[in-house]
């Protein structure tokens, strides 16, 4: 992160004075984390400093951009202030928000959230960045100076096309189908296929796999295509799925070593993000060689 030292106050602020962030989309700890920050807190005090800015709305108050966890776990502790930074100039929500954003992925791993919280996160990323775009004039120069920076960062360390991925399931799959991402019935990119369904529709493939279906790319892609001509129901979804010619194709499937894994792909867990990052690769690759 840049060094606002210039247009920043370092201070300790009592912990009743802070509120949260009211646009924020991280999940906060559970309790076994928070348990362990308070022990941590116990034991060296707060060692990184939360970063806040004067509330736009409650004066003297001030609003958390970065350390919810610490303050809570201050709160609970019954400690009464927390060493802060201040950040005067950061007055624009678009701009206080993606420093919010940024800072956070600084401490915890994209891999860490569920495939809908990844989603959730890379796409309030990509519509700020948008929007600030738009409105560069209109912000102040630590606004400006943080725009700036982060335009040429890749936080998250994954292409364009997975981020148009986030996007489309963040903007149009339905919470159910959302849910079986989580749990990993329903890979990244059945899920973007989906998504071009209508809610309803997409309520019909939930039932579908919750009554033990198993749903592949292929089949996902399948059933987005034959949304074209037809509405997407029980009776559809069974044609489909008993359909012989569609039974007798093989999918073609290759493992990739555990040597390739840890060299090219060593922040990537989830098998979603590492099949999209080859893909993406071998599009660039097959693009320069025509």
């Amino acid at each position: 992160m840049a060094d606002y030292s210039e247009s920043s106050i370092y201070a300790r602020i009592e912990v009743n004075r802070l509120i949260d962030f009211k646009n924020h989309i991280f999940t906060k700890y559970n309790e076994s984390e928070m348990k362990s920050m308070m022990e941590s807190i116990e034991d060296m005090g707060v060692t990184d400093p939360i970063l806040v800015r004067p509330h736009n709305e409650y004066e003297g108050m001030f609003e958390i951009i970065s350390g919810h966890n610490r303050v809570e776990a201050c709160k609970r502790l019954g400690k009464r202030d927390i060493h802060a930074v201040i950040y005067e100039g950061l007055k624009d929500d678009s701009a206080a928000e993606l420093m919010l954003i940024e800072t956070n992925i600084k401490k915890r791993n994209l891999n860490d959230f569920k495939i809908s919280e990844k989603a959730k996160i890379v796409a309030r990323r990509y519509k700020l960045m948008k929007d600030l775009n738009k409105r560069k004039d209109q912000l102040s120069d630590i606004e400006r100076s943080k725009f700036n920076e982060l335009e040429k960062d890749n936080p998250f360390n994954i292409g364009t096309r997975q981020i148009f991925y986030y996007v489309q399931i963040d903007d149009n799959l339905t919470t159910g189908l959302k849910d079986l991402c989580d749990s990993g019935k329903l890979s990244v990119k059945s899920a973007v296929e989906l998504s071009y369904l209508s809610d309803t529709e997409q309520d019909v493939v939930r039932s579908f796999m919750l009554d033990g279906n198993k749903l592949s790319y292929h089949k996902a892609n399948i059933i987005r295509k034959k949304a074209e001509s037809v509405e997407i129901s029980m009776e559809v979804l069974n044609d489909i799925f008993n359909d012989k010619a569609l039974k007798k194709k093989t999918e073609k499937t290759f493992k990739i070593s555990p040597e390739i894994i840890e060299k090219y792909f060593p922040d990537l867990e989830d098998e979603g993000d590492i099949q999209m990052t080859v893909e993406l690769a071998l599009d660039q690759y097959f693009s320069r060689s025509s």
